[in-house]
């Protein structure tokens, strides 16, 4: 009978065994946040009376980058900021990208896609990129693209990087979790500006669906009330200046 009963129990205790790695694994894939990912940001000054034409030439860019085999690329506009100071996100998958022969001289050849870049600076008085990397262990990104965003420019202190990261997730992260889950954001965003910029210098951004949500004031004061969010930020104390906050619309026609 020992033997009968030991000879029964081992399915049992292989199938407890896997059953137990199948669930590490599955909650270890659960708590993974997704790979950071890296984006150029171009910042562009568009001549105030040359806007409808820069705008066309955006479509007609956007066109060929579609057919250059871009993903995406998503331009925002300014509501409160420098109105004509244009904003537009792609992705940049790795540097070796750079080493290649410029995608959309490929895709549309060098003569065409010399006179699209000539239309375009003709329209502007200049412009600056960098690569912003995303920082999905800070972030609760929109499930859609957001209409409406607010963007901080946040200068973090000397040796101050880590420390202000921590502070992001363990004290703001999981309060704009639950005002996305409130339905009163759409999502919150932290990046970390790189080549092109300082590299003490993190973006924020919380996206909404309309204006009106932008009532009431700052969306944590409205959670936690005044004394509430003190003692919050109390905790963060020297981590961090905001430069700047602007409000920005994604422009649908040229994303």
């Amino acid at each position: 009978m020992r033997n009968m009963r030991n000879t029964l129990t081992l399915p049992i205790r292989a199938g407890t065994a896997m059953l137990a790695v199948s669930l590490s694994t599955l909650c270890l894939a659960q708590s993974t946040p997704p790979a950071p990912t890296r984006n150029v940001v171009t910042m562009t000054q568009v001549k105030p009376d040359m806007l409808n034409e820069w705008m066309d030439t955006q479509k007609e860019l956007n066109a060929a980058l579609k057919k250059a085999g871009v993903p995406r690329r998503t331009v925002l506009r300014p509501v409160f900021g420098n109105t004509y100071e244009f904003v537009s996100i792609t992705p940049l998958e790795s540097y070796a990208q750079r080493d290649n022969p410029n995608p959309l001289t490929k895709a549309i050849g060098p003569e065409a896609a010399a006179r699209l870049f000539e239309k375009s600076r003709k329209c502007i008085t200049g412009s600056r990129s960098y690569v912003g990397t995303s920082l999905p262990e800070l972030s609760t990104p929109p499930d859609s693209p957001a209409p409406i965003s607010t963007s901080s420019r946040v200068r973090v202190a000397p040796g101050k990087a880590q420390d202000y990261q921590n502070f992001i997730k363990n004290e703001i992260l999981p309060l704009y979790k639950k005002a996305k889950a409130e339905g009163k954001v759409l999502g919150y965003s932290v990046s970390r500006r790189g080549f092109g910029a300082s590299n003490s210098e993190f973006t924020v951004t919380t996206y909404y669906s309309k204006f009106a949500d932008l009532d009431g004031g700052p969306m944590l004061t409205r959670m936690l009330g005044q004394e509430g969010v003190a003692k919050v930020f109390a905790k963060g104390t020297g981590l961090s200046t905001t430069i700047e906050t602007v409000v920005r619309r994604r422009v649908a026609d040229l994303s």
